[in-house]
């Protein structure tokens, strides 16, 4: 039985727009064992991808920390006895333990001084952006197979029922019994964000037609988000920031009518579900929605219109509150309310 190893080890979103590549290797090799390297925060994503046999965890901060941990994570995938290995997430460490491990198909990039290592290299350079994360990480497939398809394939997350009645429940407790919008304010700093006010206008235009809003986020957001609330004196506004686990969140969007936020992973997931997704990006590279967008909601994206599509965000012309705060004005942001149902 052919057994493939699936590496990403950054993000949620990342490792979302990563998912549709299992779908052409099952078509390709029905009986294939798909397992995923990934970390610890991801996991909760990745049990619930039926393609998916077993997912090992990458611990870079502990059990695979330096040269002597990632020989220890070659040695726990030599123990596999994988045929292929794909590193979707190019990294020294994580190429020298496939090599390390003898893996007989390590497909990667080719572009990076350590890419000797891979068996297989795929000549691309992600860094202008010209495709989507899903089509660039489609492309590490050739080596494997040669007729794939043209069009990307649709990814779905599957969502437990014992996670289903959980939602239901924290629903329940919070009044929210009728339909409801999820607003997601937090990205981690990852890219050019709305402003609290920009967020006060959303909320009261959803508000305002009897729609219930819900806030989520980390814990480290909570704060703000309880500042935004505060601001409104309505019953139609719920703050569940910190009260989710991922498994929660995910089923959350599953429920809602949509959610509306900027380029994070909760894009993703909402879009991995099947809910509209109201999004704000920033068009340049690199946090253009070409490449970074929800792939299924690409059309319901709001972006400003810039001149110089090439900044950098270090080096961001509009200041340290980026493009979205300077440029979109409220009657942008509030058209944007139109995409959704």
């Amino acid at each position: 039985m052919r057994k493939i190893l699936l590496i990403r080890t950054d993000r949620i979103g990342d490792t979302l727009l990563t998912l549709p590549v299992v779908k052409p290797i099952k078509k390709k090799w029905p009986d294939c064992k798909i397992d995923f390297l990934a970390r610890k925060y991801t996991h909760p994503i990745l049990k619930n991808v039926k393609e998916i046999s077993q997912i090992l965890n990458y611990d870079s901060e502990g059990v695979h920390r330096g040269i002597r941990g990632h020989q220890h994570l070659a040695t726990e995938i030599q123990q596999h006895e994988y045929d292929s290995a794909i590193l979707f997430y190019p990294r020294f460490g994580l190429t020298f333990a496939l090599w390390k491990a003898g893996v007989p198909r390590r497909i990667g990039t080719s572009h990076r001084w350590y890419s000797f290592l891979l068996s297989d290299r795929v000549h691309q350079s992600r860094r202008e952006c010209q495709k989507h994360e899903v089509e660039y990480n489609l492309d590490l497939l050739e080596p494997l197979i040669l007729d794939l398809p043209s069009e990307i394939p649709q990814f779905r997350l599957a969502i437990p029922e014992k996670i289903k009645r959980e939602v239901q429940d924290i629903l329940t407790a919070n009044d929210i019994l009728e339909k409801y919008i999820v607003v997601h304010p937090g990205n981690g700093d990852s890219a050019p964000n709305l402003s609290q006010g920009q967020y006060r206008t959303l909320i009261q235009q959803i508000s305002l037609s009897g729609i219930k809003v819900v806030l989520t986020g980390v814990n480290s957001e909570k704060k703000y988000n309880q500042s935004l609330k505060s601001e409104f004196f309505t019953n139609n506004i719920h703050d569940l920031t910190g009260a989710l686990s991922l498994e929660q969140m995910i089923a959350l969007l599953s429920e809602a009518c949509g959610l509306i936020t900027t380029s994070t992973g909760p894009a993703h997931i909402a879009s991995a579900v099947g809910t509209p997704v109201t999004a704000f990006y920033c068009p340049a590279i690199p946090h253009t929605p070409d490449r970074w967008g929800p792939l299924e909601n690409l059309e319901r994206i709001t972006t400003p219109k810039l001149t110089n599509s090439h900044c950098q965000m270090k080096q961001c012309p509009h200041g340290t509150q980026g493009c979205l705060t300077t440029c979109l004005q409220d009657d942008e942001i509030s058209r944007a309310l139109n995409y959704l149902p």
